[in-house]
């Protein structure tokens, strides 16, 4: 856990500026379970100074810390590949996550692949889970 806690904020990979934007929540609509349903992360890498986001970098992994405990996934095939409109974005998704209250806040660590195969671990903390009613 301390290597995930360690990770920056803030990475450069093949020249561009990388940071981490989140929407978490949990959805506790009427056709859902009366607990709500697991947790979704929707994750956005951006390229700074809106930088075409770089095709050749992946995420593959991520990690969700509250408190002692840990999420770890991988992420599912809908991904959004920097749009039109945000080409400085690359927006990856990730479901079934654990039940945690909404109104937590928690750190979330990706893991970014470059295309000569290296690792790099990247962080936001402080990131609300939020509650769809």
């Amino acid at each position: 856990m301390d290597t995930l806690q360690s990770a920056p904020e803030q990475i450069e990979v093949q020249n561009t500026q990388l940071t981490l934007e989140t929407y978490l929540w949990r959805d506790f609509m009427p056709i859902s379970p009366p607990d709500g349903k697991p947790l979704i992360a929707v994750i956005r890498i951006k390229a700074q100074d809106s930088m075409e986001f770089p095709p050749s970098i992946i995420s593959d992994k991520l990690w969700i810390i509250n408190g002692q405990e840990i999420w770890e996934t991988e992420f599912i095939k809908e991904e959004q590949i920097a749009s039109n409109s945000t080409p400085s974005l690359l927006e990856k998704v990730a479901r079934g996550g654990p039940k945690w209250e909404p109104g937590v806040e928690v750190d979330v660590i990706i893991r970014i692949i470059d295309e000569n195969n290296h690792t790099y671990l990247l962080k936001t903390s402080n990131q609300l889970i939020n509650r769809t009613d």
